[in-house]
């Protein structure tokens, strides 16, 4: 289902249809949930709404910074996360550790939260 949608549809509309998946808690695939870990982007708000479904705390950081759509934003920003959340974020940077996230992911999460005080949501 969203592997097809990933293909023949623009970020705008993809951003959409990943809202609506959201929203209605739709179940996905392993196949789709694999293809979303794989996705990659520079859409801070396609980013979060990844991070909401997949429950993927790195991506869900980075949906909370974007403010061009308030609606994923805001989702994101009534996820809890904690200062220790963050420090795992950067021992799996430092360490190389890019098995559960990417590398550009983890590193944007880095540059976006570079210290405890830049966490709002503590």
């Amino acid at each position: 289902m969203i592997s097809k949608f990933l293909q023949d549809n623009y970020e705008s509309d993809l951003i959409a249809f990943l809202k609506q998946v959201y929203l209605n808690k739709t179940k996905i695939s392993e196949s789709d949930i694999i293809e979303l870990k794989e996705y990659e982007t520079e859409d801070y708000a396609l980013i979060g709404v990844i991070g909401l479904i997949l429950n993927n705390k790195p991506r869900i950081l980075l949906g909370k910074k974007q403010p061009y759509d308030g609606e994923i934003q805001k989702m994101c920003l009534e996820i809890q996360i904690s200062q220790n959340d963050l420090v795992d974020v950067a021992d799996k940077f430092l360490e190389d550790d890019f098995s559960e996230e990417s590398e550009f992911i983890l590193r944007k999460v880095m540059l976006e939260y570079p210290n405890e005080e830049n966490n709002d949501n503590e």
